[in-house]
């Protein structure tokens, strides 16, 4: 799979740029559209043999979240629920760090992709066979989890851990940026408190995204985004967003956040990437960053973005 590359005792998980969607559904179910996997923020869990008593006790101990540091609170519990699930246990002298180059609280899957980078090296070690859906339900029973082992945009249940659809959109470009550096978010302190008609409403916006989708109809997928983008407003607003929403509206563009972060970012056919981003610098004042999605099949590309 793109997303998750293993090679010996390794996984190496990208990230997850915000979400497309996010809302509740009439039966009550949350539910994302997810974003598009990065090919620059990446999470890898590396094990090692042979470590020494003091170096895979360190290595295993709750610590700061830092490259190559100790194993962050959610990946250690989300490891404890594994093991104890399939009643293994680790041998003597293993030892597992984690090595992330992933802003936390920016809405960029930090904590899934190292609860699932963790997961997926564990699960390779030992040879459990469990598949991805398998791990996505270890993962939601820590915090609501992203689907950071799927190459593909779907219609994910990030509580109960389950792909309810795949999404195939047109190609476009993904111009993302910080929208409030200074601020971080942490998904298990939000409190949606979804409005009367919430269910209905994005189970309408969720059906006009999928039909938008599977016509190739550029206008109304992107208005199907920025409706969510702009409903997320009342539940974490981003300071700025008038000036994006307006943006979008005059470039024709789609307006992302994540909605559980400080990211955002416009969605625009590939031909119309040069043109908004000398437009977009004159808003923001922080890295912007491309991502490009293509078809027939997904490929990834990002860079850094500075004015000439």
């Amino acid at each position: 799979m793109f997303a998750v590359q293993t090679m010996g005792y390794s996984a190496k998980l990208y990230s997850r740029i915000g979400e497309l969607m996010q809302g509740v559904l009439p039966d009550a179910s949350a539910f994302l559209v997810s974003g598009l996997a990065s090919r620059r923020w990446y999470s890898e869990a590396l094990l090692e043999e042979g470590a020494t008593d003091r170096l895979a006790d360190a290595a295993m101990a709750a610590g700061p979240r830092m490259p190559g540091g100790a194993l962050p609170p959610k990946a250690r519990e989300a490891l404890a629920i594994l093991l104890r699930e399939q009643a293994q246990t680790l041998p003597a002298g293993v030892a597992i760090r984690l090595q992330s180059n992933i802003p936390k609280g920016k809405g960029l899957s930090s904590s899934s992709a190292d609860v699932l980078s963790v997961l997926s090296v564990v699960n390779d070690y030992l040879g459990m066979g469990l598949g991805a859906g398998e791990l996505y339900k270890i993962a939601a029973q820590v915090e609501p989890t992203d689907p950071c082992l799927s190459n593909e945009i779907v219609v994910f249940h990030q509580h109960r851990g389950k792909i309810a659809t795949v999404i195939d959109l047109p190609s476009l470009s993904l111009l993302y940026f910080d929208a409030a550096p200074d601020r971080q978010v942490d998904t298990l302190e939000i409190r949606r408190c979804w409005s009367r008609g919430a269910g209905d409403f994005f189970g309408w916006l969720l059906r006009r995204l999928l039909r938008a989708a599977e016509e190739g109809d550029y206008v109304l997928l992107f208005d199907s985004i920025t409706y969510s983008a702009e409903y997320n407003q009342t539940i974490l607003p981003l300071p700025g967003f008038d000036a994006y929403y307006k943006l979008a509206a005059e470039a024709g563009a789609g307006l992302m956040v994540a909605h559980s972060g400080t990211i955002a970012g416009l969605l625009v056919p590939l031909e119309k990437e040069a043109a908004l981003l000398p437009r977009l610098e004159r808003l923001v004042n922080s890295p912007i960053y491309i991502e490009h999605h293509l078809l027939p099949n997904y490929r990834s590309a990002c860079r850094p973005y500075s004015a000439p």
